[in-house]
């Protein structure tokens, strides 16, 4: 059981912090819940159940700084093979974004971008479905490096860059 205040990282909804614990009745009985408040968007928040099992494989605990600076260096050599089949690409990145470890979306952003870079060059640009895996991916992992190191989500692709060279 958490408790109020407690942030960790809950599925794509990114960073989030319990802002409160409560009982509701939502039409299936009266069930706990906890009301979860996304730290980079206060506009929406999350009522879920606390015994649910979709709550628990979603929720993981957040990086430590070390982690983080570990992932960023793994940007030097973590790249995927670039999947030519459109549908199989997607799939296989919906699946990285949504089950993969931190290195996993490092990596499909690596990849995501190094390819972006090669089609910039012959002026073409990414696909619509790649390039908004691009910023889901980029928003759920840069959102989590962002709070752990305590500067805001639009200062972490300087600070990678800055970390890189």
């Amino acid at each position: 059981m958490l408790e109020k205040g407690h942030v960790f990282v809950y599925g794509a909804s990114g960073v989030c912090r319990v802002e409160e614990i409560c009982v509701r009745d939502y039409g299936a009985g009266k069930k706990e819940y906890y009301i979860l408040q996304p730290v980079f968007d206060l506009r929406s928040n999350l009522s879920v159940p606390v015994d649910s099992p979709v709550f628990s494989s979603h929720a993981r605990e957040l990086l430590t700084k070390e982690e983080v600076e570990e992932i960023i260096l793994s940007f030097r050599e973590e790249k995927s093979e670039w999947i030519r089949n459109d549908k199989e690409r997607i799939e296989t990145f919906r699946n990285l974004l949504e089950g993969g470890t931190r290195k996993d979306i490092a990596a499909l952003i690596h990849t995501l971008y190094l390819h972006k870079l090669e089609l910039a060059g012959k002026g073409k640009k990414l696909r619509s479905s790649d390039e908004t895996i691009m910023q889901r991916a980029e928003k759920l992992l840069f959102g989590e490096f962002a709070f752990v190191l305590g500067i805001d989500p639009k200062e972490v692709v300087p600070y990678i860059k800055e970390k890189l060279e």
